[in-house]
């Protein structure tokens, strides 16, 4: 195993389930009346799909509904995460070292958000797997999702929980 779980071949092993993502978000506008009639946007459909695709490569995992309430922390999460990447502080701190002493409020939010997130991720999708993992062996012809290769080389002291 090469660590990379975005490959290709990862990918197309991974087919069948952004198929039916692909599959279900067809489903949902034909179901939505507004579809035929006056309209509707379809950027949050997508992106659910999107969250869907890389959960399901990750940790074998999806979302229901646009309005699934871990969705909705997730998606809130990578937000803040993103506008935050987005910032001028953020570009002063990197490039300007000299100024990160001014920024320690902000450096602060970005470690506080990063953490909520990580602390989602591991409460609602690592731990999950882990049970998963211990109750059911999965043998070489099971499909593997990315994180128990993860915790697979954790468990071989491969690497460890801070890596």
């Amino acid at each position: 195993h090469d660590g990379s779980f975005f490959t290709n071949k990862v990918v197309q092993r991974s087919r069948e389930g952004w198929e039916f993502e692909a599959a279900s978000v067809v489903e949902d506008v034909k179901k939505n009346q507004d579809s035929a009639t006056k309209g509707i946007v379809l950027r949050k459909r997508l992106q659910l799909m999107m969250y869907n695709n890389m959960l399901r490569i990750m940790f074998d995992r999806r979302f229901e509904s646009e309005d699934d309430p871990l969705f909705l922390r997730l998606k809130a999460l990578n937000e803040e995460r993103s506008r935050l990447a987005q910032s001028f502080e953020y570009n002063y701190g990197d490039f300007i070292p000299i100024l990160r002493p001014f920024l320690r409020g902000y450096l602060k939010i970005c470690q506080d958000v990063k953490d909520r997130r990580l602390a989602l991720l591991k409460k609602y999708f690592v731990d999950e797997r882990k049970q998963i993992a211990s109750s059911k062996p999965t043998g070489s012809d099971g499909l593997k999702c990315a994180i128990d290769h993860i915790l697979e080389a954790q468990q071989k002291g491969e690497i460890n929980e801070d890596n």
